[in-house]
């Protein structure tokens, strides 16, 4: 880890602890207190700490959409055992200084009883302290890093797949693809991209797969250039990014355009990325699969269109906060809703629904989905499908 980043890492945790010093004694007398919910007909309120501006705006829309229309459904269907759901929307811009300011926002809100929330690991991780000192929980349901469960508590929950698991799952797929060498190139963030590329780097040495050079890149950057002519200077089979959809959008885009014509491992289901043509032919494994035949997500598409009629496409972003709404509110029936009930359900909720893995069955240990799969998709016509070659 470079000074700098552990500088920023050092600032996030002073925040945090400033944050709970400062509001220690509002927390203790709000921790648990969500007697208002269980008044006969009263709102279930569930908070939600999300970038509705700022540089990954984009996400939260998305987010919105899919908890809008699921909590239009869950009402529909008469609300949780009669209370209907809404939401309380905070930005955070998805800035650990931001989310932490959000946590205590929540926190002191007695009529909230779950956050979901942060886009990143990186700015929900920090206000982790601020929730289980409000014994409210968090459900993370985006956040992949492994730290934010592991180094959590009972009061941090995920549907994500970890980071580990699916650059894992990544160098598996490509040696069994018959690449023998790749060129890497990674997201220089502690956070992420570094533990990301360090379980795929791992996970290569023991499969024997040769990672012939590997690059840091910026996130920000517009320039990635350098970088990539290195890393494919010892013309690798494949190149794989550790990355997000903006970047690697950029990223494809400048590969190409220095000759390389290998097969591109990375990418996300999001627009700026599917949007690149550079980006068709593109193969990265899926959790959710909008062109898929199954019954629950079909129908989940249709209702999401319907609703916006605007969206051409169905991501996983969009099907993981449908999903995570749908797990609150079958974690509210199983243990009740007051903040107390919620962390009971969440331990108990067993086979949930999801558009995203089937079914949705917590790990007690991990926090996280037991046995996710990945099922490798490909870019084609600005669409991701299946990929069975």
């Amino acid at each position: 880890m470079s000074r700098p980043q552990r500088r920023a890492l050092l600032a996030t945790a002073v925040i945090a602890a400033a944050a709970l010093a400062l509001t220690g004694c509002s927390l203790s007398a709000s921790a648990g207190d969500s007697s208002a919910s269980a008044k006969d007909g009263s709102t279930v309120y569930f908070g939600v700490s999300a970038a509705i501006t700022g540089q990954y705006a984009q996400y939260g829309q998305q987010f919105k959409e899919a908890f809008d229309l699921a909590v239009e459904q869950v009402n529909k269907d008469g609300g949780i055992d009669g209370h209907p759901v809404a939401l309380k929307y905070e930005d955070s811009q998805s800035d650990p200084k931001q989310s932490v300011t959000v946590a205590q926002k929540f926190v002191n809100d007695s009529d909230v009883v779950l956050v979901f929330g942060d886009y990143s690991s990186a700015a929900s991780i920090p206000a982790s302290p601020i929730y289980t000192a409000g014994k409210l929980v968090q459900y993370g349901f985006n956040n992949s890093n492994p730290d934010f469960t592991a180094k959590g508590t009972e009061y941090q929950w995920s549907t994500s797949i970890t980071t580990s698991a699916s650059y894992e799952w990544t160098a598996d797929y490509v040696k069994k693809q018959g690449v023998d060498t790749v060129g890497v190139s990674y997201l220089n963030t502690s956070d992420w991209g570094v533990p990301a590329f360090a379980a795929f780097k791992a996970e290569a040495d023991k499969i024997g797969l040769k990672i012939t050079d590997a690059e840091a890149v910026d996130p920000t950057s517009d320039d990635y250039r350098p970088s990539l002519t290195k890393a494919v200077a010892a013309k690798p089979d494949a190149f794989v990014h550790i990355g997000y959809g903006p970047d690697a959008a950029k990223l494809v885009t400048q590969l190409r355009a220095i000759g390389y014509k290998g097969t591109f491992y990375g990418g996300q289901d999001e627009q700026s990325f599917d949007g690149t043509p550079d980006a068709e032919g593109s193969i990265v494994g899926a959790q959710f699969i909008e062109t898929s035949t199954d019954p629950a997500v079909s129908s989940f598409v249709k209702a999401f269109k319907k609703k916006y009629p605007n969206e051409a496409d169905v991501t996983g972003f969009e099907a993981g906060a449908y999903d995570a709404l749908n797990v609150a509110v079958a974690a509210a029936k199983a243990g009740g809703i007051t903040r107390d009930g919620i962390l009971k359900g969440f331990k108990a909720v067993k086979d949930v629904p999801s558009v995203v893995y089937g079914k949705i069955t917590f790990d007690p240990e991990t926090r996280r989905v037991a046995d996710p799969q990945l099922t490798p998709t490909i870019l084609k016509g600005g669409k991701w499908v299946e990929y069975k070659g």
